[in-house]
Parts: structure tokens; sequence; C-alpha cells
């Protein structure tokens, strides 16, 4: 039973939802059957290790029912029901904490019974709750569209037009104007998250309603963009359609990291995730001062607790190795080390040790601890697109530094291969690797051959339009140049 869905779910519940889905199971209202309340009682005294040893449906079936026989058909309905217990569990729990989502079902409820001088009480006691709202987010704006939903059904099962006084008044079209609100700013997130993915992954995302939207915002419906909340979306969006908007970058980062801005914290980070991957572009085209940009807004996010996408959820492994190159880069090694030793426990379990390991392996080369970053590099397991770009790249840097020079352009080799033949890697990123590739290959030549001109080399570097590791690279050329002066 160890690798079932039920066992999946369950390793995952806090102790307070254990509690809270034994409630739900021995609640007659939801089941009526005894042996599943007989499994929940035994998986609940296991929880949280559930070790697969005790878990093992044979050996579970003889403490529910003693020397009774084996019966793996009686067995697999009891985890059956209890895994539909707790999907319906689950479901139930985040409705109860979706007040917006409670509430609409009981207005929906009342209005089903026709009742509807219950349903306009709790349709005005909810209006009143929304309007003390200070963020307008999307579900502000659908809370709002609901309740107007409503209102129009109470309406029209009452219209009875005998004078002018009962014709529809404006607050009719609020029900058109709050969906058109929230339906914008749904679909510009949408529209910013394809935009923002192609910074990391090869995508080609059709983007044809995307001008329409822009053309009647900026037009006829303007208005909406009095919404904080879409104002930004639409200007991050601007941001990611001409990236040399820097008028907008700069605006945008002083918004976004403005404390008093009335938004949620997933906008504000997925804003400022926007405009970190914009400033990266930049900084890998030769834009030094981008860096401190870089590290400035990952050291707020990160001061804001704001590098989660999923409330409770770990450290995303792109955003912990982001802040872990700005600090290098910047060259606060003390800042580094204490983000390193503070945070990677809260990444991913099975992502902390190969983040721990390429972190140190960065630390250490930047500290000229050749031999101590080679180290870690080596334990690093070549798993995901992150660790299989970074992890190689790594290694080439550290090889050379270390006078490993033959091992260097053996590792140069397969590296370029595999850039070349990655299906997964977007346009950009094989650029900028590609031309890591080229000048490393030059760098190493030109230790055994005298005749190679080194500043046209490090003039090249300096001036190529996108490049990884621009900075090691011109110190290195540097390095030979001096050498051989």
């Amino acid at each position: 039973m160890e690798k079932t869905y039920l066992v999946e779910i369950l390793s995952k519940l806090s102790s307070r939802q254990m509690k809270e889905l034994g409630d739900f199971v021995n609640s007659p209202f939801f089941n009526k059957n005894e042996s599943t309340v007989k499994l929940y009682g035994y998986l609940f005294s296991q929880h949280p290790q559930l070790k697969p040893e005790l878990i093992d449906k044979q050996f579970v079936y003889k403490k529910l029912f003693g020397a009774n026989e084996y019966n793996d058909g009686l067995m697999r309905n009891m985890i059956f029901r209890l895994t539909e217990l707790t999907e319906q569990y689950l479901a139930y729990s985040d409705m109860k904490q979706d007040e917006g989502s409670h509430r609409s079902h009981l207005i929906q409820s009342l209005l089903d019974l026709g009742i509807e001088r219950g349903a306009q009480r709790m349709i005005n006691t909810a209006e009143k709750e929304i309007s003390r709202r200070k963020i307008k987010s999307s579900r502000y704006f659908y809370d709002k569209y609901r309740l107007d939903e409503f209102r129009h059904i109470i309406y029209s099962r009452n219209f009875n037009a005998v004078t002018i006084k009962d014709k529809p008044d404006e607050r009719m079209m609020d029900a058109s104007n709050n969906f058109t609100s929230y339906s914008l700013l749904v679909l510009f997130k949408r529209f910013r998250y394809l935009l923002n993915k192609g910074f990391t992954v090869n995508s080609d995302f059709e983007l044809n309603l995307l001008p329409y939207l822009i053309k009647f915002i900026e037009g006829e419906g303007k208005e909406h963009l009095e919404v904080k909340e879409l104002s930004l979306l639409y200007r991050e969006i601007l941001l990611l359609l001409d990236s040399s908007r820097e008028d907008l970058l700069f605006e945008l980062k002083d918004e976004l990291q403005d404390n008093k801005l009335p938004i949620e914290d997933g906008e504000r980070r997925e804003g400022l995730t926007v405009l970190i991957n914009i400033c990266i572009e930049k900084a890998y085209a030769g834009r030094n001062e981008f860096y401190k940009y870089l590290f400035d807004m990952n050291k707020y996010l990160i001061s804001k607790d704001l590098y989660r996408r999923v409330e409770g959820g770990y450290f995303e492994t792109e955003s912990f190795a982001n802040a872990v190159t700005l600090g290098l880069t910047e060259g606060d090694l003390k800042w580094t080390k204490e983000f390193i030793e503070n945070n990677f426990k809260k990444l991913a379990p099975d992502q902390q040790e190969n983040i721990y390991n390429i972190s140190y392996a960065k630390f250490y080369l930047r500290a000229d601890d050749f031999s101590e970053a080679q180290n870690y590099i080596r334990k690093v397991s070549l798993t995901g697109l992150y660790f299989k770009i970074n992890a190689r790249l790594i290694s080439i840097m550290i090889q050379y530094e270390l006078g490993n020079i033959e091992e260097a352009m053996t590792e140069i080799e397969n590296y370029r291969k595999y850039v070349q033949n990655d299906k997964l890697l977007n346009s950009s990123h094989k650029r900028i690797l590609s031309n890591f590739i080229k000048f490393m290959l030059q760098i190493c030549k030109a230790r055994f051959n005298p005749k190679t001109n080194l500043q046209k080399l490090k003039d090249d570097i300096s001036e190529c339009d996108q490049v990884a590791s621009r900075r090691w690279l011109k110190e290195k050329a540097e390095e030979l140049l001096h050498r051989k002066g």
C-alpha cells in the first residue's frame, strides 16, 4: 500500500488535517462504512512516518481483522473508499476556507429553495465585506460579479414594470463591468505567464488575442486601467513584448518594491520575476549595472518571504540558484554563504542535496578554492534542465582554473553537443551558451598558442551580444594577456 495514491496524499497532510479527516470519515453523513473507519484509524496511528513495512496491505489487514484470511478485494475496496473520502475532505476543506465560494454556494442554494429574502440578506452582508477589501484582485471582481448575477436573478423574478421608476438601474451594468475587469485580469495573467516562460524554455505560444486586448484597454476600455493590478499587468506585458522599454522596467521595479502598493503577494512576486528575467538578459548582454538591480530584487523577494509560488510550498530551485549567483557576482560572499545555509532546507527534499552542492561549487569557484569547488561539483547529479546547463558549465570553469586544460576541452566538446541537441533549450539560451563555448575554447587553445591575438579575444568577449559568465571569461583573457606581456 506504500505506493498507493492514498498514502501519497496522507503523507502530505499535516497533523491538523489528519485529525480533521478523521472527523470527516467518522461522520455518518459522509461515511457509513465501519471498515473504512478502521483503516483510517490505523493509518492515523502511523502518520506521519507511514513506514512501508507497517502499511503493507496484508500486514494492515491482519492488524484490522486479526486471524481472518486475507481478502484482497475487501482491502482494495477500503483503500478506494478512504481515498475517495480523502479527496472529498480536501475539496470541502478548500471550499470552507474560501469564504467567497462558500457564500456563493449558500446564496445559490437559498435561491434554488425560493428563499429570496434570505439570499438578499446574504448578498448585502457579502457586499459590505467585499467593499472593505483594500486589494482589488481578480478574486475581488469575480466575487462582485457573482453578487451582481445573484441580484439580477432576484430582480428578474420580481420584475414588474409599472412606472418609469421600475426600469433597470445602472447597477444592472455592474455585472458586465466587473466580469470584464475579472476577465482582463485572468487573460493578462495568462499571457504574462506564456511570454515570461519563453525566457527559460523553448516555446512558441499563440498570442492571437493579445493585440486585441491591448487595443481594447488602450481605447474604449481604458477605464479598466484604474485597477492597479491590471495597470501593472498591462505594463509588464508591454515590457515582455519590447524589453528595450527600460522606462517601464524601472517604473515597475520601483512600484513592485513599494510595500504600500495594494496588490497580493503573489502578484508582486510574479511581476518582479518578469523584471528579473529581463534584467538577466540585459546582464548577459554585457550591461553589468543590471547585476545590482537583480541582486536588489532577489534580496527583496527573500526578505519578504515571497520566494514561494504556493503558500507553504518550497523555495523554487531557479530562485535559489539566482540568489546564489547574484550574491557571488556582486562579491558578497558572506551574504551568499549565510543565504545558502539559512535557506537550502526550504527547498523540495529531492532538490536540497543537488542545489547545496552546486551552490557551494559556485561559491568556492568564486573564492578561488578550486579543489573544494571540484569536490562539490562532482556530487551534483545532472537531473533537470538547470543542472544540465549549469553543472557542466561550472565544471568546465573549475577544470580550467585547476590547469586541467585537456580535460576542460573534452568537457567543452561534450557540452557543445548537448547545447546543440537539447530541444528544451530556447534560442536565447542556446546563443548564450554557444558563445560561452566558443570563447572558452579559444581561451584554452591560447594557453598553447603564443600567436593568439588576446586583445582581440578580450574585445570580442566584451562586444559579444550575449554570453554566459562574461566577467569570468574576460578575466581569463586578461590573465593570459598579462602573462604574455
